[in-house]
């Protein structure tokens, strides 16, 4: 006897704003945003973490990234599944493949660097670095190219969608604003932070199809300008052009709840949160180089916090 999937759903709360990468995301793959609840400690007021001037600069950019494409975007656009790529998408997840050349690069052309070991033995710090990055890029570079095949079958659709943007955004019916860079630096060099966060309206002849639609930057009036976002109502007011027509399933509803027998499981896993196993050795070695340098930090908390930053983003230890 087959067991049953039943699948519990919520609702989504919109953010009033989106940034603009996240407005493609949706109209391309269904990726639809989602308040990020912030309360404001000057004024209780529960704020959306996106645009709040507090956390400037760096909320100039989504904070949350997909790290892998779903199996629920594959069938939805048409695409094959490959059943290899999810694996090969997590190994690679944080570990930035694409500089592994240069950075062995940079180790090999360095001067001989030597240390001794706990147990006596010398070793080449930078020949040793060089040697593990090279281990590495054999192991993940085949997978990264895997990875990179399978994802530029999604870039029709992201073109698409930003083609669809584009036409609305020049005529003016979506609204976008953003932040003046060079501004908002310096009024916020003078503490004036919250002045800093002023959102400039975008006119509509500033976006041409050359436009960096995931980059959230723009320039116009000769000026460089972050944190690009859209009117998230105008996505839904020209939802019938923009947002694309899903699959129809039968749900119940109970409390704040939504159940469907019909859903189909999903892969995605949250960026933050996810166990990850850290290379002490390369911890080691980058200690060693930090204190080769003479930059190795004055104070115990100094010393944790370089670790944490040389330590990939949403990592756990695991000894």
């Amino acid at each position: 006897m087959t067991e049953e999937k039943i699948t519990f759903l919520t609702e989504v709360e919109l953010p009033p704003h989106c940034f603009m990468s996240e407005a493609v995301e949706w109209i391309a793959f269904g990726r639809v945003p989602q308040m990020q609840h912030q309360v404001d400690d000057k004024t209780d007021e529960v704020v959306d973490y996106r645009f709040w001037w507090q956390a400037m600069p760096d909320n100039f950019e989504p904070s949350f990234e997909y790290p892998w494409f779903d199996r629920l975007e594959f069938e939805s656009l048409g695409i094959p599944v490959p059943e290899e790529y999810f694996k090969a998408a997590e190994k690679c997840l944080f570990e930035d493949v694409s500089s592994l050349p240069s950075r062995i690069t940079e180790y090999e052309i360095k001067d001989k660097t030597l240390i001794e070991q706990d147990d006596g033995s010398v070793l080449d710090i930078y020949g040793s670095l060089a040697e593990d990055y090279r281990k590495k890029l054999a192991t993940l570079g085949p997978l990264q190219a895997f990875v990179d095949e399978v994802e530029a079958l999604f870039l029709p659709h992201q073109e698409v969608a930003c083609a669809k943007l584009f036409q609305l955004l020049a005529l003016g019916k979506i609204r976008s604003q953003a932040i003046q860079r060079k501004r908002w630096e310096r009024l916020a060099e003078d503490g004036e932070y919250e002045a800093a966060a002023k959102f400039e309206s975008v006119p509509p002849n500033a976006y041409t199809l050359a436009h960096d639609w995931v980059k959230d930057e723009i320039v116009f009036q000769g000026n460089k300008h972050v944190a690009l976002r859209v009117n998230t109502q105008d996505i839904l007011d020209y939802r019938s052009t923009l947002l694309q027509t899903g699959v129809v399933l039968s749900v119940e509803r109970f409390g704040a709840f939504y159940v469907s027998s019909g859903a189909v499981r999903t892969n995605r896993k949250a960026r933050r949160g996810r166990r990850y196993v850290v290379d002490w050795s390369l911890i080691k070695s980058h200690l060693s180089e930090i204190t080769l340098r003479g930059d190795l930090p004055d104070g115990k908390e100094s010393c944790i916090y370089e670790l944490i930053c040389h330590i990939p983003d949403g990592s756990t230890a695991v000894s």
